[in-house]
């Protein structure tokens, strides 16, 4: 029986008002129904509605019932279709996290995920301004099991492999990849599809300070769809009939050694 997931990808950059950037995002969604006939679950980047700073991180925090989430709600139940909002800075408790909700075509959250391994890398230091979630990222569609990692997270195989491990069909990758290091982007998406043998979903914001180059890669590590420099909409149908057979031709699963892996 043939499977497919067709996935549209919305490439975005922040801007100092967030508001407008909702305003964008939401028009690019529908912009994208007016293009495609069938849309499975559309992802968004990391960070692209608004960005927590040490100056305003008292202020800049949403909690779950505000714009973000009742927006996208009524976009997914509107055009009856799975939502990947993205990450926004979320207020949960006493915490404040980078958090990528997850909503059914009815509108519905059904999982989110706050990342996990935060920017502490180059010259910024994502810890002081959210704090890190304590989960690893895998969400139930009906399309089947999803796992995300946010931006910096494609650095970690060992978190990408344990959501292989554990199940996952497809990665989604919300991100603010900064400029220029597009190189090292192209190498850490293609690796984690190759390395796992699974889709790749990868959303970066595109602005002045974010080069975009969203893209999907195949269980083969093959780039299968893009978005170059600019704004704009990306859309590429997952054949997981192909997944399954580069799988078995490719047996690495099976292959494992894994009593040979342990640090000791």
């Amino acid at each position: 029986m043939k499977r497919e997931i067709s996935v549209m990808g919305i490439q975005i950059g922040m801007t100092e008002d967030k508001h407008d950037n909702l305003r964008r995002a939401l028009a690019l969604i529908e912009e994208g129904f007016e293009r495609y006939k069938k849309i499975d679950v559309i992802c968004l980047p990391e960070l692209y509605y608004s960005n927590p700073t040490k100056e305003n991180r008292s202020y800049i925090g949403e909690v779950l019932d505000s714009e973000f989430f009742n927006e996208f709600s009524k976009c997914a139940k509107k055009h009856h279709v799975n939502i990947i909002t993205g990450s926004y800075p979320l207020i949960k408790g006493d915490k404040l996290l980078n958090t990528c909700l997850c909503i059914d075509r009815e509108g519905q959250l059904i999982g989110d995920y706050s990342k996990t391994h935060l920017f502490d890398a180059f010259t910024s230091k994502e810890s002081d301004t959210v704090d890190a979630g304590a989960d690893i990222g895998i969400v139930d569609f009906d399309f089947g099991k999803a796992g995300i990692a946010i931006c910096y997270e494609l650095r970690f195989p060992d978190y990408l492999r344990t959501l292989a491990l554990k199940g996952i069909e497809v990665l989604f990758v919300p991100s603010a990849f900064y400029t220029p290091r597009h190189d090292q982007w192209d190498v850490l998406v293609q690796s984690a599809a190759l390395d796992n043998l699974l889709y790749v979903v990868a959303l970066n914001q595109y602005n002045e300070h974010f080069f975009g180059r969203s893209c999907i890669a195949d269980p083969c590590g093959l780039i299968v769809s893009k978005v170059s420099d600019q704004e704009g909409i990306m859309y590429g149908i997952l054949d997981m009939n192909y997944q399954q057979t580069v799988r078995s031709q490719v047996p690495t699963y099976q292959n494992r050694r894994p009593e040979l892996y342990e640090v000791k």
